[in-house]
């Protein structure tokens, strides 16, 4: 399972998500969970547009290749299984 690491920023009931290595893609949530569960999801619905666009995704960074800020935590958030959403109604 590929996982890309995301930089989580925020306090109770406004957390905020960012991906170093994909400019423009974020997720927000209530809690630390929900907003990497929301994560999980925006990374799995960019990945399933990049397949569909006939690209391929970037690889990921390693941990020490990430500057992470004050006030920011650096945590891996894998790309769920895409088979499981192939067919979904848009």
């Amino acid at each position: 399972m590929i996982r890309y690491l995301a930089l989580i920023d925020g306090e109770e009931g406004a957390y905020g998500v960012s991906f170093p290595d994909l400019p423009g893609i974020v997720a927000m949530g209530l809690t630390r969970d929900e907003a990497i569960l929301h994560a999980e999801q925006v990374l799995r619905d960019y990945a399933i547009e990049t397949e569909r666009d006939g690209m391929e995704m970037d690889p990921p960074s390693a941990f020490d290749q990430v500057e992470v800020s004050p006030g920011h935590t650096l945590v891996p958030v894998q790309i769920p299984p895409c088979e499981q959403y192939a067919g979904r109604s848009e």
